[in-house]
């Protein structure tokens, strides 16, 4: 591993010259890590010791986490075949149980700072010990048998000892281990990669992971602590026993690695960038070492206090210390400084003037913050993680382009998400004997700009794209939509059903209320009574007496009464002029107008309903094409109608 870590630092000092130094002999080449384990501990040093690069590399995961999409495993026309149903079953235990943004966001970590991601979707199961007489069949949890002083539970020798209460028998007991059927119990176990080997077949890059088990995972073991023999499976118990390390069976452990150059033999370890940024966290970390010895000596300035030199005979200056009692001076401005920090008002009285100077404080000169600044945007820079980004400086302009090619610079990352979303989601319908799916993140839609949102929009108004791509656009789904609407009209009807049934019963009470015309007699206010022909002439043909408490345009309207003989094209042109009537009207009296126009006539209510949809389907359209030909052109309007035609066709 020395010569793959070294490898380029050889290869420049074989071109050095006499006469100058070796430019690639720098400081930093001597701290190189020389093995694998150094360099993962190296890497994960660099990240816990430098906040800031951490707190970068971070932001690069969250912006490629986003929801995750459940379709067939056939894909293309075979998502019909995933039913609602099982999507949410998958979306709710991937979400709520396994917690899958969190789990992405550890894996995407791990591979980031070691360059290596050891995975495995751990199944948990109950321990039960069995008696082996034949014919007892006792069995019980390991927990109640544990806890039970009368089974006189011990664990020596790798072996669980108790005394059956049904048969008397004392000696071993078989263990038995059933896997529990709750899916709110299957978690995804990260492996530190300090603990485990890798076999590796640089013919065939086949792969074989063993775990080296921690001796404190050993110890417990071995000392029979409860929490663990109920959790660890027989086969770690058995090489703890046998005091051996842990083969993996295959595709128990994912593996997700950066990918290192073929000339770099790392026997199928990823190597990660952060190694390849080695010499720039050294220098960035030698900058930060010297601006906290700065920090340390330069920012609070040191003070002194000395006897005032005085004037003697001639204009001659006198040495203070050849009149003054220097131990005096000292316990004087000692006691004064102590007393002035009890009481910061009081007055201070010397007998002889003093001197006050502030030696340092310069720290503000001497701290390298430029260099500082330089080394960590140039450590950012070398990872691929855009200064602007990380610090949100991108401008709206230049936004779009910048977060393009930052998305293609790491597609890796979000494949290598996505196969191991697809490995789990394997595991997962496996062990619990689920339809098998296919799984992976949404497309990122951060650099997505309104001009596409506009054209998604018209395009769907337009009916040339579903409703569900349109709505997708500016995040919003269609059948979520369409239950809110129809949740919306349920309540709107209810309120006007209300408000209608409150006006009859109020009409009704002032029919009571007021006592009946007498005979012959004409209405007040010359109103005609229920019925009655109009002065001059008889009621139109089909016309019908207007319901108590009825809405005035609805009254105007005249609608045929029920059962009541007239020609197709009479309700036809009756149903235009009551839907060109309905549309002019505001939202809640429209409402409340085909609500009694259907308990009136039904027949008319349909023609009316279907007349304002056509109205606001034309009405769409023409919004539609225009918008499209002050957006995009004329043409645009002409090949959309072209392509609506065939369609149609």
């Amino acid at each position: 591993m020395a010569s793959s870590f070294q490898q380029s630092s050889k290869a420049a000092s074989w071109a050095s010259d006499d006469r100058f130094p070796d430019p690639f002999a720098d400081m930093a080449s001597l701290a190189m890590p020389e093995s694998m384990a150094d360099a993962l501990e190296w890497s994960e040093y660099i990240i816990l010791a430098n906040g800031t690069y951490r707190s970068a590399i971070s932001r690069v995961i969250s912006y490629f986490i986003t929801d995750i999409e459940i379709s067939a495993t056939g894909g293309g026309g075979g998502e019909d075949r995933v039913g609602r149903e099982e999507k949410q079953k998958y979306l709710d235990f991937l979400n709520d149980t396994l917690g899958i943004k969190e789990v992405l966001s550890t894996v995407a970590l791990d591979y980031m700072v070691y360059g290596n991601s050891f995975t495995s979707l751990i199944m948990p199961f109950r321990r039960y010990l069995s008696c082996p007489v034949g014919g007892c069949g006792l069995e019980l949890p390991l927990k109640k048998i544990y806890n039970t002083p009368e089974f006189g539970f011990t664990w020596t020798d790798f072996q669980f000892h108790a005394t059956c209460p049904h048969c008397g028998y004392r000696g071993v007991w078989r263990h038995v281990d059933r896997r529990s059927g709750e899916s709110g119990q299957l978690r995804v176990k990260r492996w530190s990669p300090h603990e485990l080997d890798i076999l590796h077949d640089s013919t065939t890059d086949d792969s074989a992971f063993i775990w080296k088990i921690p001796d404190d995972e050993r110890q417990k073991i071995k000392k029979g602590h409860l929490f663990n023999l109920e959790r660890t499976s027989w086969e770690i118990v058995e090489a703890i026993k046998n005091d051996q390390a842990l083969l993996f069976d295959p595709e128990v452990v994912y593996h997700m690695k950066e990918q290192p150059l073929a000339g770099v033999r790392t026997r199928g370890w990823g190597f990660s960038r952060v190694l390849t940024n080695f010499r720039q966290a050294w220098y960035y970390q030698v900058l930060q070492r010297y601006n906290e010895s700065i920090a340390l000596d330069y920012i609070i300035p040191f003070r002194v206090i000395t006897p005032q030199a005085r004037s003697g005979e001639g204009g001659a200056v006198n040495d203070p210390l050849s009149s003054l009692n220097m131990g005096d001076f000292n316990s004087r401005v000692a006691s004064m400084i102590k007393q002035r920090r009890q009481d910061p008002a009081r007055w201070n009285i010397l007998p002889f003037a003093v001197e006050y100077q502030a030696l340092g404080g310069e720290a503000s000169q001497l701290a390298p913050s430029e260099l500082l600044e330089l080394g960590m945007d140039t450590l950012l820079n070398s990872i691929g993680v855009p200064v602007e980004l990380y610090r949100g400086s991108l401008t709206v302009q230049s936004a779009p382009a910048a977060l393009r090619l930052f998305e293609a610079n790491w597609s890796h990352l979000v494949h290598n998400l996505n196969r191991f979303l697809t490995k789990l989601v394997d595991k997962i319908a496996k062990l619990m004997s689920w339809e098998p799916v296919v799984c992976r993140l949404q497309r990122v839609t951060h650099a997505d700009d309104l001009n596409r949102q506009m054209a998604m929009l018209q395009l769907m108004m337009g009916g040339q794209i579903s409703r569900t791509t349109g709505l997708a656009s500016v995040g919003a789904e269609f059948a979520e939509e369409e239950r809110r609407k129809l949740e919306e009209e349920q309540i709107t009807a209810e309120a006007v059903q209300e408000a209608q049934e409150e006006m009859e019963q109020a009409a009704l009470m002032d029919e009571m209320a007021v006592p009946p015309p007498p005979p012959g007699a004409s209405p007040p206010g010359g109103a005609m009574p229920p019925g009655a022909a109009p002065p001059g002439g008889a009621m139109p043909p089909g016309a019908a007496p207007a319901a108590p408490g009825a809405p005035a345009a609805f009254a105007a309207g005249n609608p045929p009464t029920p059962n009541q003989p007239t020609t197709p094209e009479e309700m036809q042109s009756m149903a235009t002029t009551l839907a060109q009537q309905a549309m002019a009207m505001p939202e809640s009296q429209k409402d409340s107008f085909l609500i009694q126009l259907k308990k009136e006539d039904p027949t008319i209510h349909a023609l009316v309903t279907s007349q304002i949809e056509d109205m606001r389907r034309q009405a769409k359209n023409v919004g539609g094409a225009a918008v499209m030909q002050q957006q995009f052109g004329k043409a645009a309007v002409i090949q959309s109608r072209a392509l609506r035609e065939i369609l149609l066709d």
